[in-house]
C-alpha cells in the first residue's frame, strides 16, 4: 500500500497543503463553482458543485512521486463524505500541459477505491471565445448516492453548448 504525505487544512485560506520528501509544496483547494448551475434551467437542483485546484507551489521540477498521487486521492476521497456534493476538474491548455494533468487525474481516480462509490465523467470541450479557440479537458465526479445525479449529468452534458453561447 502506498504511503501518503501528511497534509494540513488551512481554514483561513481554504486549502490543504503538504510537503513531499523533496520539500516540494502542493496545495489542494475546493472552490464553489457555479458553471454547471448555468447549464440547466432555473429551479433544476444540482446541489453544491466545487472545482478542485491542485497547485505545485515550489518552482523546482517535481520528479514522479507516487505518494503525491496517494495524498491527493485521499483528500478527494474525503471530499465525498458529503454525498450531495459534486466535483469538477478543469484543465485549460494555456501551458500545453492540460492533457498531462487530465491524464494524471484520471489515473489517480482509476487506481483508487473511489471507483466503488464515485462516478467520474470526462468531457473535452472545444469552443471559441474572445481570445480565440480554447480546449478544456474536464472531469466531473459525484457520489453514486447523490440525489441529483440525473440533473448533474444533464448540466455536464450541456456544458459544451453553454460555453458556445447556447442557452440551457
Amino acid at each position: 500500500m502506498l504511503k501518503q504525505y501528511n497534509y494540513t487544512f488551512h481554514p483561513n485560506f481554504g486549502y490543504y497543503s503538504f510537503l513531499t520528501k523533496r520539500q516540494i509544496e502542493y496545495r489542494v483547494a475546493f472552490y464553489e463553482d457555479f458553471t454547471l448551475a448555468s447549464c440547466v434551467g432555473n429551479g433544476v437542483e444540482i446541489g453544491q458543485v466545487y472545482q478542485i485546484t491542485i497547485d505545485k507551489i515550489s518552482s523546482e521540477p517535481a520528479p514522479f512521486d507516487a505518494s503525491v498521487s496517494e495524498t491527493i486521492r485521499n483528500i478527494v476521497s474525503a471530499f465525498f463524505k458529503n454525498i450531495q456534493d459534486a466535483l469538477i476538474y478543469i484543465c485549460d491548455d494555456n501551458d500545453k500541459k492540460a492533457y498531462q494533468r487530465f491524464y494524471a487525474f484520471d489515473r489517480w481516480y482509476n487506481n483508487s477505491k473511489m471507483t466503488n462509490f464515485v462516478t467520474k465523467l470526462n468531457n473535452i470541450i472545444e469552443f471559441d471565445n474572445d481570445e480565440g479557440f480554447l480546449k478544456l479537458h474536464t472531469s466531473l465526479m459525484f457520489h453514486n448516492d447523490n440525489n441529483n445525479v440525473d440533473n448533474i449529468r444533464l448540466a455536464y452534458d450541456n456544458l459544451k453548448n453553454v460555453m458556445n453561447g447556447d442557452k440551457p
